[in-house]
């Protein structure tokens, strides 16, 4: 039901985007994660998810996080459709 609860989402607070921007910043810090690979990860999966779907790029949030058991990539990318055939020069 997400899909369908974020037909209604209200637009988010600035406060609520500079908390969520905070907690990404510290998410990456505590890990050894540089910015840029982690841009350059996001860009990657990007290019490979847009090969079978349209996704929602300015949704997109690709976070890491360390935990007990070691770190996770987080790739949380709105999809907006599935291709029936893989995309060409995208």
């Amino acid at each position: 039901m997400r899909w369908f609860d974020s037909l209604f989402k209200k637009n988010d607070s600035s406060a609520q985007v500079a908390k969520s921007r905070l907690k990404i910043a510290i998410q990456i810090d505590r890990t050894n994660l540089s910015p840029e690979l982690l841009q350059e990860l996001q860009d990657d999966i990007v290019r490979a998810v847009s090969e079978r779907l349209d996704i929602d790029r300015a949704g997109m949030k690709i976070t890491a996080e360390r935990g007990a058991d070691g770190q996770r990539l987080i790739a949380d990318i709105p999809i907006k459709r599935v291709r029936t055939t893989a995309a060409t020069g995208e």
